[in-house]
């Protein structure tokens, strides 16, 4: 296993020393987060911007958050915690609240058109998602909105996802059911050899539906009709129906179903190992990256979808990477 070498990049700062840290990367969170411990020789303020690197490759791109020095027996400390750049979207209210575009590129560059560190640049659409025409209804804004709950909003209402990549790109795309493996992760059935520290595979009812009904009212002028839709769960071992209140502005109600149970399918069945060191031959683990599961003694021998990442660094346990995964994508 190599060094994994870490970086965290400032504007004043070089920072590689360091006692401790967690770097958290998540799927379905804009947000992310780090905290490192380290000697407090580095010059970082709050409300810097950052760059985290594993092996030379940008893992997140961020912003500090807080700083705290601090002074005891055995020597002096420094604690920085901040979050990826995406968190200026999920903190920041949308304040014009007049006609906004129905284009997915027209949207997020008016919408980002007066916050720092974000610019249209940092877009990235994928999957024909630059295309598509969102209805009106899907971009209405109530107060207190944020400007990351208005593009998911508007994102997820035509069947794709957003997120906030590794390296910093706002991501629109449809989610991912398959894909080629970039990583790969095996034991062998008696538990004897494994590349994993520790590793779990839960399978669960919990959440799970046979039947999804949609049901809602849907208003044209004043034609008032009533609307359902419903899909079913063949996976399911027995009857369990979910009724689900619906209404337009979440979109088509059979999308609706289809979602739903898209994110049941994808949470029945959850992994988590852990890794020795960040990376596997060299390439930092990665989210919305598939990984090869070859794990018979916990039951599960498939392509998985790594919805999680978390690098961490401590005295007891040196560096390790935490991982969660799950079968293929959802909204």
């Amino acid at each position: 296993m190599q060094n994994d070498e870490v970086i965290l990049l400032v504007e004043h700062a070089h920072a590689d020393k360091f006692v401790s840290y967690t770097i958290d990367t998540e799927l379905y969170s804009p947000e992310g987060s780090f905290q490192f411990e380290c000697d407090s020789k580095y010059e970082v303020n709050k409300g810097d911007s950052c760059e985290i690197f594993v092996n030379r490759k940008r893992v997140m791109k961020g912003l500090v958050d807080s700083v705290r020095r601090s002074l005891s027996r055995s020597g002096p400390k420094l604690e920085i915690e901040g979050r990826s750049v995406a968190s200026v979207l999920a903190d920041s209210s949308v304040t014009n609240f007049g006609t906004l575009p129905t284009t997915l590129p027209a949207l997020a560059e008016k919408l980002v058109r007066d916050l720092p560190f974000i610019s249209r640049k940092d877009f990235v659409f994928k999957s024909g998602s630059d295309k598509v025409k969102v209805k009106r209804k899907f971009v209405e804004l109530s107060p207190g909105d944020s400007v990351f709950d208005v593009l998911k909003k508007a994102a997820n209402s035509q069947g794709f996802l957003f997120w906030a990549s590794p390296e910093g790109e706002l991501v629109f795309d449809k989610p991912v059911e398959r894909g080629k493996a970039d990583f790969r992760i095996h034991a062998f059935e008696n538990g004897e050899e494994m590349d994993y520290i520790e590793g779990s595979v839960t399978e669960t009812l919990n959440g799970q539906h046979s039947l999804i009904k949609v049901i809602g009212e849907s208003q044209d002028d004043s034609d008032i009709k009533y609307v359902a839709a419903s899909v079913k769960n063949d996976d399911f071992p027995f009857y369990r129906p979910l009724v689900v209140n619906w209404n337009e502005n979440e979109g088509p109600a059979k999308k609706t179903a289809e979602l739903q149970l898209a994110t049941e399918k994808a949470s029945a069945i959850q992994l988590e190992y852990t890794m020795p060191g960040h990376s596997q031959n060299g390439i930092p683990w990665t989210i919305n990256a598939f990984c090869d599961v070859e794990d018979h003694y916990n039951g599960a021998v498939d392509s998985y979808l790594i919805k999680r990442r978390t690098f961490t660094l401590s005295r007891s346990e040196g560096k390790r990477t935490r991982l969660e995964l799950q079968p293929g994508g959802s909204l």
